[in-house]
């Protein structure tokens, strides 16, 4: 039994069943049992070696298709989106789950329809765990109307798991307590030792470490028997945390290592690079300075490698894509069939009416390739602004600053000063976690825009000490929690604000920044009495221009060509010195 019924998605095609017994060299029978057993087999191999999980259900889905078998179709695209979905590639999963997820309601099959559901709810669980609950809910209902014990316990875990991620640990523990009386009556080992586990976690959160220590000890005693390696390093990483806040270095040590070699074996990237932050972690409790930056250097290099792989898995936006391709060939479909029941009566319709049908024909083609047309142009335009936010990440996270943050805590060390080189770090570690975080998203939350400007102005002010001043006030009327505004847009104005404003400087100077509302626009305002900008430009001894703010520009005229209302930017000088930019943000 799987506790996360997982995802994954070929290009979509509707396909026509028929008797397919009549297919010439095709046995049905006995390749039905084929299709059937090899779903089988790449299901039970989804935890432990989740690569060959996806070869196997590749396997099944080219034999189901070959005779029209829809039921293994439908199977074969869920297992696939399985081993994407434990592989953390979501893009792949969330295809793959949604056409499974049409075969089966073409099958009117309720059991898998929940089955998933549930698969769909385990992709948000992440980064939107209402939404997770929402289809959970979905699944339970369908579930417990059709008394499949199997599923409900299920559902229960997998809701008891959203509880937990919102930190309602009391009623997490209620739902996983009763899945596991259903796990135990079922007598479902696999699933009993990852209730162990992740119980363990919860009671890690509630500060109850024995019972945490407990459960988790149980869970790999269990778990190296079957060979769950997901779990095993699931547990240890839970343990490494664990004896860290208890000051055991040396248990913590010994923790990581078990669990690193369990995370490579399941050859999981993201589970990799937990253990190399937490062994950062370790070394920064140590005061090993030195390595402490070694592992959070790897740590950043990793995390910017799987944000380049996994740029597109954003599962709102291909969910809604797909889903419109499908209803697009549908369309094309009906379209079809149409003009086939046109042509076999053609001898009955006159003239003028064949005139009339050939005209609408035209104008249907007419305006499928002008839609058409369209949204390639939208694609294409999109997949631009993508490209240029991944080049926006790299100019902001540019080496040449990331260099003078090292050479600062290098600085600070060298004079002995441990505590200035600490915060350095530590508020280097935060602006990198925090720069990963909103980069996933196109758009972010007021709110988070203000954290991470506050993180970078903050680490800028303990580089720079006196010469650098500044001051953040946002309007009360700003909803910072529900206003979106594009990601990666703001800060490269105040590294513009620094280092050709302020920095030229001999006394330094003040930089403010200012969040209003005027109407139902946002207004964000970046003023500096620095040297300004038209006196910089004269400085410049070449012509050069900001990579950075080439990026915006660019950018901001690709989403003003998607978008009715555009933003605005105006940056000039406010008089003899000293420069405002005034960004203008439609919401």
């Amino acid at each position: 039994m799987s506790l996360v019924y997982a995802l994954t998605f070929s290009p979509i095609k509707l396909y026509l069943f028929s008797n397919s017994t009549n297919i010439p060299g095709v046995n049905y029978q006995k390749d039905t049992l084929m299709v059937t057993r090899l779903n089988k087999k790449a299901f039970d191999s989804r935890l432990t070696d989740p690569q060959t999980a996806i070869q196997v259900a590749g396997n099944a889905l080219q034999f189901a298709k070959r005779i029209n078998h829809l039921p293994g179709i439908a199977e074969a695209y869920r297992v696939t989106g399985l081993g994407f979905s434990y592989l953390e590639n979501n893009s792949m999963a969330t295809k793959n789950y949604i056409e499974a997820l049409r075969c089966y309601q073409q099958l009117n099959d309720d059991k898998n329809i929940a089955k998933t559901y549930n698969n769909i709810g385990s992709l948000y669980k992440y980064n939107d765990p209402d939404k997770a609950l929402n289809y959970f809910s979905k699944a339970l209902k369908i579930a417990g109307n059709i008394h499949d014990e199997e599923l409900v316990a299920g559902m229960y875990f997998n809701i008891a798991l959203i509880y937990s991620r919102k930190s309602e640990h009391n009623k997490s523990l209620v739902y996983f307590g009763k899945s596991d009386s259903i796990f135990r009556k079922l007598k479902d080992t696999i699933s009993t030792i990852i209730y162990l586990q992740n119980t363990g976690r919860v009671y890690h959160k509630l500060h109850k470490i024995d019972s945490a220590k407990s459960r988790l000890n149980r869970a790999i005693q269990a778990a190296k028997g079957l060979q769950l390696y997901s779990t095993l390093s699931g547990c240890y990483l839970t343990l490494s945390y664990i004896y860290l806040e208890q000051g055991e270095f040396h248990l913590a040590e010994k923790a990581i290592e078990e669990g690193l070699k369990y995370a490579r074996k399941v050859k999981n990237p993201v589970l990799d690079n937990d253990f190399i932050r937490v062994t950062y972690e370790l070394e920064l409790k140590r005061k090993d300075y030195q390595k402490a930056l070694k592992y959070l250097s790897l740590a950043y290099h990793n995390d910017s490698l799987l944000l380049n792989e996994n740029q597109s898995a954003n599962i709102e936006i291909n969910t809604r894509h797909y889903l419109q391709q499908q209803k697009i060939q549908e369309k094309e479909l009906i379209i079809t069939e149409q003009k086939y029941r046109a042509a076999t009566n053609r001898w009955i319709i006159t003239s003028g009416i064949l005139l009339v049908l050939l005209s609408v024909i035209a104008l249907l083609i007419w305006h499928y390739l002008r839609e058409k047309r369209r949204k390639r142009d939208e694609i294409i335009i999109q997949s631009k602004i993508n490209s240029l936010e991944q080049k926006a990440l790299q100019a902001m996270m540019n080496p040449h600053f990331v260099f003078n943050v090292m050479n600062s805590i290098q600085h600070f060390m060298n004079q002995a000063d441990a505590r200035t080189a600490n915060q350095v770090l530590s508020g280097f570690a935060r602006l990198t976690r925090k720069h990963l975080e909103i980069c996933m998203n196109s758009t972010i939350s007021v709110h988070e825009e203000l954290v991470y400007l506050q993180l970078y102005l903050s680490l800028e002010k303990i580089r720079f000490s006196d010469k650098m001043r500044y001051e953040v006030t946002i309007d009360k009327d700003i909803d910072t929690e529900e206003i979106l505004i594009p990601s990666m847009l703001v800060q490269p104005f105040l590294e513009n604000a620094i280092w050709h404003g302020i920095m030229p400087k001999e006394d330094g100077g003040l930089i403010k920044l200012q969040f209003t509302m005027d109407g139902t626009d946002v207004l964000i305002s970046i003023v500096d009495d620095g040297v300004g900008i038209s006196n910089s430009e004269s400085l410049k001894k070449t012509s050069h221009i900001s990579r950075g703010m080439a990026l915006i520009r660019e950018r901001v005229g690709l989403l003003n060509r998607l978008s009715k209302r555009h933003i605005f930017i105006d940056q000039q000088q406010t008089g003899e010195y000293g420069t405002a930019v005034l960004i203008r943000i439609p919401v």
